[in-house]
């Protein structure tokens, strides 16, 4: 038997999704506790406070830990060089890898804190490979420290690969769209809406909680498909070793 599956591309009834854009997005918010819902006008001032809850609470949901915002990115050492800026600035680095670009193998490293790195007395007088890595996230900038720095006989022959947690564009333009997958959408209306009810309160009590439910139960969803569904393998410290 054959088993026919819908297409998943195309127009019309098959768009597998709708990006819309802030404009919209604000709208839809404050259908949702009825301001606006009857056809009334939403002013330049309401749209203002939309946007700027909007954008507080995207600058807020960069502090998670989101698999679609996991990327990587290439640094070209530089002899004797330790420091380098990561631009954009990530929000984390997860991990990196040293690789050889003869052949490419690549080699992770292992991360230091900022006091195991502070420590080393050693961050330029005794070039070598580097094996570990800092990074240091300050407010306008990020950057990661490598050790030990690269020597002149191993600078050209490596590349170091950062896995990174990037941020979220913040939307601005009106015809924006959101730096999210599409099923985030749904959520981040009902989460703005649940914002813009403390500028304008819902008379209607039962809406009133209606919304806040209904925000986080999507919230808790999303977050909940958003991990990776791999097996993790966990065995005893010191195997044979007696109990103490």
């Amino acid at each position: 038997m054959t088993i026919a599956f819908p297409s998943v591309t195309g127009t019309g009834s098959n768009v597998t999704a709708t990006g819309f854009v802030l404009n919209e997005l604000i709208r839809e918010a404050f259908d949702v506790i009825g301001v606006g819902s009857e056809g009334e006008p939403i002013n330049a001032d309401m749209y203002r406070r939309g946007k700027m809850s909007a954008q507080l609470m995207t600058q807020s949901w960069n502090a998670m830990d989101d698999l679609w915002r996991r990327t990587q990115r290439t640094i070209t050492p530089v002899i004797n060089q330790a420091a380098y800026v990561l631009s954009p600035k990530p929000m984390r680095v997860l991990s990196a890898r040293r690789k050889q670009l003869s052949g490419g193998y690549e080699t992770p490293m292992t991360e230091w804190s900022r006091q195991e790195y502070l420590d080393m007395p050693n961050k330029l007088s005794s070039p070598s490979t580097p094996v570990n890595f800092y990074y240091d996230p300050q407010r306008e900038t990020g950057t990661l420290y490598l050790w030990p720095a690269p020597s002149s006989a191993v600078y050209s022959q490596i590349s170091v690969i950062v896995d990174e947690l990037r941020p979220m564009f913040i939307m601005d333009d009106s015809n924006d769209t959101l730096d999210m997958p599409p099923e985030w959408q749904e959520t981040f209306v009902m989460n703005l809406a649940k914002r813009l009810k403390l500028k304008y309160p819902v008379n209607d009590p039962g809406l009133d909680v209606k919304v806040d439910e209904l925000a986080d139960a999507l919230f808790a969803r999303l977050k909940a498909w958003d991990n990776e569904p791999a097996s993790i393998y966990l065995q005893p410290d010191n195997w044979g070793a007696p109990w103490r």
